[in-house]
């Protein structure tokens, strides 16, 4: 998360949605700082910040959730930091949040990386095997309330119009950052099987509805099953539950940026 006193602004990072590029910016060139944890909260920040600091505007960030697990899938392929922490059995990326959010990251990346570097599956083998319930992420719990969302499908032009809105002298265009190496098609093209196409309308079809997501034309005759949006609702219950209550770590109200000496 990122706070701006100058500009009276907090920029909530959802993880996957470029939010590293934007805190970067805004860390190294606007007077911005880091507050809380990296992907703290709304939740943490409203219990965290003062009674003016709660008044500052809210800008957050989304993406298509296919499209994120596509870039996932690469990352798992060809990033260094997970080579370097699972080839070598010593966990040396760091994950965010609560001890039990980071156990469950690494044991959840450590599984899905070993699988795609000893068995080399398509994307759509990987989402098959991988992807069983619908899909979901904390922005569900106040990002619709933001008075700003960065969509990633229009990142540069959202990202300078919105801080440009709240008085950042923006003038560049968004150095790019973390970029996905192999990921060259586009994202609807990972799915390819009228099989796979069903159950992506079952695993991100209710979240993609909730934030105006469309999928394309030519899987109209794939039929999202009837249940998909009671599941998604029901588990969300629990979701908003560790998401507000067990996630979250315990940090220091102010930090260095993550970001000054990257």
């Amino acid at each position: 998360m990122v706070i701006s006193k100058r500009y009276k602004f907090i920029f909530i990072e959802l993880p996957q949605t470029a939010t590293t590029a934007i805190a970067k910016e805004l860390c190294q060139n606007f007077e911005s700082e880091s507050f809380l944890g990296k992907h703290s909260t709304y939740y943490e920040y409203c219990k965290a910040a003062t009674e003016e600091e709660k008044k500052y505007t809210t800008v957050g960030s989304i993406r298509n959730p296919l499209d994120q697990a596509v870039s996932m899938f690469f990352k798992y392929k060809d990033d260094k930091g997970y080579h370097e922490a699972f080839s070598k059995g010593s966990i040396k990326r760091k994950e965010y949040g609560s001890l039990l959010r980071k156990f469950l990251s690494t044991r959840r990346n450590k599984e899905r990386w070993l699988y795609i570097n000893q068995n080399n599956p398509t994307f759509e083998l990987y989402f098959l095997k991988y992807y069983n319930l619908p899909y979901s992420n904390w922005s569900i719990l106040h990002h619709k309330q933001f008075n700003y969302i960065i969509r990633f499908e229009h990142l540069n032009d959202d990202y300078k119009r919105i801080f440009r809105e709240l008085g950042v002298p923006i003038e560049r265009d968004l150095p790019r950052t973390n970029v996905t190496a192999q990921k060259k098609k586009d994202f609807w093209s990972y799915i390819e099987s009228d099989k796979a196409k069903k159950k992506a309308k079952f695993v991100f079809g209710p979240f993609m509805r909730y934030w105006g997501y469309e999928f394309p034309e030519s899987w109209q005759k794939i039929k999202e099953p009837w249940y998909s949006n009671a599941l998604y609702y029901f588990l969300n219950f629990f979701r908003k539950i560790y998401w507000m209550y067990l996630m979250p770590a315990k940090k220091a109200r102010l930090q260095k940026s993550y970001y000054d000496d990257k």
